[in-house]
């Protein structure tokens, strides 16, 4: 395959994907405006929403990198449930955990410096812990998905893994971030 193939295929497997979740990451900002409403009620919320936004992404993309090279090499196969695809998802929503447990001790270390009101620190583990949980499981699960229908389909996951799950996470991350909030500041904690 010459270098103009290759690289047109890249453009014409990748670009529709990302015009389509760029139109979709529109309807994302709706969401987060409800966030602005939920912060009354969770002071210092709006502080995390940069971070879990940004994990998700990460992890995620990650992710769909070693889903996609596994598929490439051989080691994942599109066609069964490995092993290998098994522990990548455990290690993704992993990551999901710890990361967003840290996450949640940093933000509400922040809004106790910056804000004369604030969550509290147990409010803000659940909220970013309820989050990551959900998001990562989703996500990490939507990813494979992603990755296996595009190598079975002769797409090369590369080119669609990625921009699919980065868009795909932050419209959950916002979801499961209403959800959680709404949890959490249901049950009155």
């Amino acid at each position: 395959m010459t270098v103009a193939n290759s690289s047109w295929r890249i453009v014409e497997e990748t670009l529709p994907i990302i015009i389509l979740f760029s139109l979709i990451e529109l309807f994302t900002g709706g969401f987060l405006s409800s966030i602005v409403s939920e912060a009354v009620n969770a002071p210092g919320l709006l502080i995390i929403v940069p971070g879990i936004l940004g994990l998700r992404g990460n992890i995620s993309s990650a992710l769909g990198a070693r889903i996609s090279s596994g598929l490439h090499l051989g080691y994942i196969s599109a066609n069964k449930f490995s092993d290998a695809l098994k522990v990548n998802i455990l290690i993704g929503i992993a990551l999901s955990l710890i990361m967003s447990f840290l996450l949640s001790i940093f933000a509400w270390m922040m809004c106790s410096w910056t804000s004369p009101v604030c969550m509290s620190l147990i409010n803000f583990v659940l909220i970013s812990v309820l989050t990551g949980l959900l998001s990562g499981v989703i996500l990490s699960f939507t990813t494979a998905s992603i990755a296996i229908l595009s190598s079975r389909r002769g797409l090369d996951p590369d080119n669609t893994t990625l921009p699919s799950s980065a868009s795909i996470g932050d419209v959950m991350t916002i979801i499961c971030l209403l959800i959680a909030v709404n949890l959490v500041v249901g049950l009155g904690l």
